[in-house]
């Protein structure tokens, strides 16, 4: 497609089940990142057609467990909303399904590619590609318990030499799947490496018409434009990107209406996003927000305009007092900042995967 052909395309909404998807470009899960102040916060800044909950153990949902509980609040302004469920036993996870009904939920996310050791030694997460009859008689279950919308993320494959994406998704969209994510990396690769966009438009050819969802290392409009138009595919959902970049979904918004100048938030609007963040954690997590907030600090700072020496406090502050005192001091000094590569980029997991 032309270029001018992908600008329309991004313009479009989309439909998933039975829900209109405003804008085509989503938040992507990320484990320990993806609750609910986040995704509020990136909301107001506008642009995100859809977000998806942290991953959450379907047992542990369904039993009802605290941390579950915290991971899929959410309230009137965190719409739509899909949430993300794991497990290797079908009944958990058709269990977990009905909570999720019974509860006025919208849409249910089965997570086929983690690659955390300790999901998939659970037999969920990348495991369940494995074998690809189990997993599609495990969604048909889960579809079957419930009137919700029922989308699958993946990965690629296990590794280079099981490179099953293309057959499970075509055998998920013959199963009512309503739309099918795919990160296109291998589970073996973790988060090393470079994303297979061939790999991605290998699944996106194979489903008749079952919306594909490309992930990975989408951290600007134009990498999401590329995405669609190097894949195929009909939607882009964006994880690591977002926490590097909190308005790159507003950015792409832009680039698809065809505006052009400076889209660079001020200094005001950067600030006031990191109050705003640590303000809705303190409402729902208290006395644990500061702790809770601080890993987001090396993701934010290049961003954000904060010096280092802050950067390093806000990766360790301990009351909401001190990270006032630490934003009054960003305030004074926004800009000062020499390093440009975000401290988070130094910090991915390095594999191999299986001590994650």
């Amino acid at each position: 497609m032309e270029r001018s052909e992908i600008l329309e395309l991004c313009r479009a909404p989309l439909r998933i089940g039975n829900r209109d998807l405003s804008t085509r470009f989503f938040l992507a899960p990320l484990a320990g990142y993806t609750h609910l102040a986040f995704r509020t916060v990136l909301r107001r800044l506008g642009g995100m057609g859809l977000a998806t909950t942290d991953l959450v153990q379907a047992s542990m949902l369904w039993s009802e467990s605290r941390k579950s509980l915290e991971l899929v609040a959410t309230n009137s302004e965190d719409r739509p909303l899909s949430v993300q469920i794991f497990s290797g036993r079908t009944e958990d996870l058709v269990k977990a399904a009905r909570w999720l009904q019974d509860r006025g939920y919208e849409g249910i996310d089965i997570n086929m590619g983690c690659p955390m050791a300790k999901v998939n030694g659970a037999g969920g997460g990348a495991r369940l590609m494995c074998n690809t009859d189990g997993a599609v008689r495990m969604v048909e279950q889960v579809i079957s318990a419930v009137q919700l919308p029922v989308t699958v993320k993946m990965r690629l494959g296990w590794d280079s030499t099981a490179l099953t994406a293309p057959q499970l998704a075509a055998a998920m969209e013959n199963a009512g799947v309503a739309a099918v994510t795919i990160h296109g990396r291998t589970r073996a690769q973790g988060f090393q490496g470079s994303v297979n966009r061939d790999g991605i438009r290998q699944v996106v050819q194979a489903v008749k018409h079952m919306p594909v969802i490309a992930n990975g290392d989408v951290r600007t409009p134009e990498d999401a434009v590329s995405m669609m138009q190097e894949t195929g595919c009909a939607a882009v959902a964006i994880g690591r990107g977002a926490m590097l970049d909190p308005w790159i979904f507003r950015r792409i918004q832009r680039v698809a209406a065809g505006e052009t100048g400076d889209t660079d938030p001020t200094r005001d609007e950067q600030i006031s996003f990191l109050e705003q963040h640590f303000c809705l954690m303190t409402e729902q997590h208290q006395e644990r927000s500061c702790v809770l907030f601080r890993k987001f600090a090396a993701w934010y700072g290049a961003r954000l305009g904060i010096p280092e020496d802050l950067e390093d406090r806000l990766r360790r502050f301990e009351t909401a007092e001190e990270f006032g005192e630490i934003v009054g001091r960003v305030r004074e000094r926004h800009g000062e900042r020499s390093r440009t590569i975000p401290t988070a980029l130094m910090k991915v997991p390095n594999g191999p995967v299986e001590h994650w």
